[in-house]
């Protein structure tokens, strides 16, 4: 009994880890731009790099071109800045992924972005919608009143309205779009979105291409970090848990309601994941990029990846031991550059 229960565990994690490592899976995540037009004031970008050049655009192609006679699944992810600042490198980098899974019709193509809304009107969402871009995240920060004070357009004006026009838009399309709204909150301001909720559950919870989940605004190296004001983890799922109940009631098990599962596995973790960034830096993480260690690496324009040595394994050490906290989010515990450089030392001497 023991032993077969044993043998069902390593059966259970060697198929886990199968998934996590496939190499018939491939998730580039773009960032086609790393400007904004919005300045919200807990983000911890410093729009230091502008649009993606055209030989970093020829690199993606490239390697998407290697890559897909192999592939299974393919997912391309837009990331920004704002990515539909630059609309037109979406539209072209997805066109010609479209092209290739039509030459390889065994891939399982999807297409998703992180956007604020702002641009996306009917004419956009349909045009990205034409080329497997279906799937969209976008954030809220409260009712107009609150989210105006926090997510600001960069010269100064407010944005709930437009976002808000665009999401009824888009309801009252026939699209085949879905749109997961983040619903942001703080200490000061959790209080105040119940308005907020009622619209929710008025405008968008009868349609189902809508689904809602929770965050909680974190201190992730911004310049106002010191002014945001942290829960604890005890706080923070307490938090979740009440506004969770207010918007689904009793129908906490909503697909609708798509809060993190307890074995979330983040796409850092992820071996068969990278972020290509618009100066053609590869990285793990969409978060720490002003990090050394998140530079792993440079895409060439033939679709070549000259990856750094020793950079990328930190970032998917996780895959070896299916830690859960690791997997969820390598970077909390992700050695320092000084490890990093000592670890390599030693395997050279141990050569």
């Amino acid at each position: 009994m023991t032993v077969t229960v044993l043998h069902q565990a390593i059966d259970v994690d060697h198929i886990r880890r199968a998934r996590l490592i496939s190499d018939k899976l491939l998730e580039l995540i773009i960032l086609p731009t790393e400007q904004c037009n919005f300045r919200c004031i807990y983000c911890y970008e410093d729009f230091s790099i502008g649009r993606m050049q055209p030989e970093t655009i020829a690199g993606i192609k490239a390697i998407l071109n290697k890559r897909c006679p192999n592939l299974s699944y393919l997912n391309l992810s837009w990331f920004g800045g704002e990515p539909l600042v630059a609309k037109n490198i979406v539209l072209d980098i997805s066109e010609y992924a479209l092209s290739l899974v039509s030459k390889y019709p065994h891939i399982h193509y999807s297409g998703n972005m992180t956007t604020n809304g702002y641009l996306l009107d009917l004419n956009t969402a349909s045009a990205l919608a034409n080329v497997g871009v279906i799937k969209y995240q976008i954030s809220l920060d409260g009712p107009r009143e609150i989210h105006d004070q926090s997510r600001i357009r960069a010269d100064g004006k407010s944005t709930f309205e437009r976002i808000w026009t665009n999401l009824l838009a888009i309801r009252d399309s026939s699209l085949p779009i879905y749109l997961n709204l983040r619903l942001h909150f703080t200490v000061d301001t959790v209080k105040l979105i119940d308005p907020l909720l009622e619209d929710i559950k008025r405008e968008f919870l009868p349609d189902s291409r809508f689904s809602i989940y929770f965050k909680s605004i974190e201190r992730l190296g911004g310049s106002n970090d010191a002014s945001i004001k942290i829960y604890s983890e005890t706080e923070k799922n307490a938090a979740i848990k009440t506004l969770e109940a207010k918007l689904f009631g009793e129908n906490l098990q909503s697909p609708q309601n798509t809060a993190f599962p307890d074995n979330y596995v983040c796409y850092a973790s992820r071996p068969n994941s990278l972020v290509i960034r618009a100066n053609g830096s590869v990285g793990k993480c969409t978060v720490a990029l002003s990090d050394e260690r998140n530079n792993i690496g440079t895409l060439r324009s033939d679709g070549r990846l000259d990856l750094i040595q020793g950079r990328f394994a930190p970032w998917v050490r996780g895959i070896q031991t299916l830690d859960p906290d690791v997997l969820g989010c390598p970077l909390v515990s992700l050695p320092t550059s000084d490890e990093i450089a000592t670890n390599l030392q030693a395997k050279a001497l141990a050569i």
